[in-house]
């Protein structure tokens, strides 16, 4: 399966993330200010690789892999490096609304568009055959990893993680704490992704994998995130004072005071958060109506001349 891939992946970011941060000096351009820091690129284009080489090592596919899929699957990947390794990641730690930008491409967009590449067959068929043998399929045969996976895969459970790590992140403490600790920033991020892969991982499925939950309830899933987003967002976007210490005094790289800042991240949060979840939903609900379609055809077949029936 993939997410024990992906978590695989994220882990290893997160140590070369926790060094990576220099910051944004005053009077420094705040577009040059990238994050130099080369593993977390190489840890992608290693992604990247397994995705091609599996594609290449699948000589008789029993599906097909689209061009457009094969496309999410990159600009998903491309998402996760300008999150990170972009003057975005810098400029996170002195401005909520990128911060709030950032979090929005890590755990909705990124995730999304990954999965909507069916990354599950080219990744398996890209690991070296003694990691495919030897690591992953003891590893999904194992009971405890079955029984955790019929757990995360649980629509409640995997909307509580998706809002529980959001809202989590969101309090001033542990926010606040992530801005004053780089390895607490790179957890925050892992935990972000970690969260959209599982939410996303319900409502996505490409072959072979096939979710279990219903059409219905997948858009209501969406739904639900939608009510808890909007509060959210609301809380910091009104806010009449500051929500996070951990931005006072630090400069700002394009001279905006914090309480706009503030409403701007509020925004962000909300907003294009909001409508994500409708958008999802709206394409859910195509794909519903095609499947019954499809399974109950509302138009009858016509009636063959030889029944003399006109």
């Amino acid at each position: 399966m993939v997410l024990p891939l992906v978590v695989v992946f994220q882990l290893f970011w997160v140590m070369p993330s926790a060094y990576a941060h220099a910051g944004i000096e005053s009077g420094q351009n705040p577009l040059m200010a990238w994050n130099w820091n080369p593993l977390s690129t190489l840890i992608i284009l290693m992604v990247a690789y397994l995705y091609l080489n599996g594609l290449n090592n699948w000589k008789r596919p029993t599906h097909s892999i689209s061009r457009w899929q094969k496309a999410s699957f990159f600009t998903g990947l491309f998402l996760v490096f300008i999150a990170l390794q972009s003057p975005l990641d810098n400029l996170s730690e002195h401005m909520l609304s990128f911060h709030q930008l950032q979090h929005f491409l890590l755990r909705m967009m990124a995730p999304l568009l990954i999965l909507l590449g069916a990354p599950l067959t080219p990744m398996l068929r890209g690991l070296p055959r003694w990691a495919l043998q030897g690591i992953v399929k003891p590893t999904v045969r194992h009971w405890f990893t079955r029984a955790a996976y019929d757990k995360l895969t649980n629509p409640v459970i995997s909307v509580s993680i998706f809002m529980g790590v959001l809202y989590f992140w969101q309090i001033p403490g542990p926010f606040n704490g992530a801005l004053r600790d780089e390895f607490t920033h790179a957890v925050m991020h892992m935990t972000m992704m970690s969260s959209g892969l599982i939410f996303y991982w319900a409502v996505i499925d490409p072959k072979p994998h096939r979710s279990r939950v219903h059409y219905g309830v997948r858009v209501l899933y969406l739904g639900l995130i939608v009510l808890p987003n909007t509060i959210l967002g609301a809380v910091i976007t009104f806010s009449k004072s500051v929500v996070y210490s951990g931005y006072e005094g630090v400069y700002q790289p394009f001279e905006m005071s914090i309480m706009t800042d503030q409403q701007i991240g509020g925004l962000l949060l909300w907003v294009p958060g909001d409508m994500m979840s409708i958008l999802v939903a709206g394409i859910v609900m195509i794909k519903w109506y095609e499947k019954e379609e499809k399974e109950n055809p509302s138009v009858p077949p016509r009636p063959s001349a030889s029944t003399g029936i006109e």
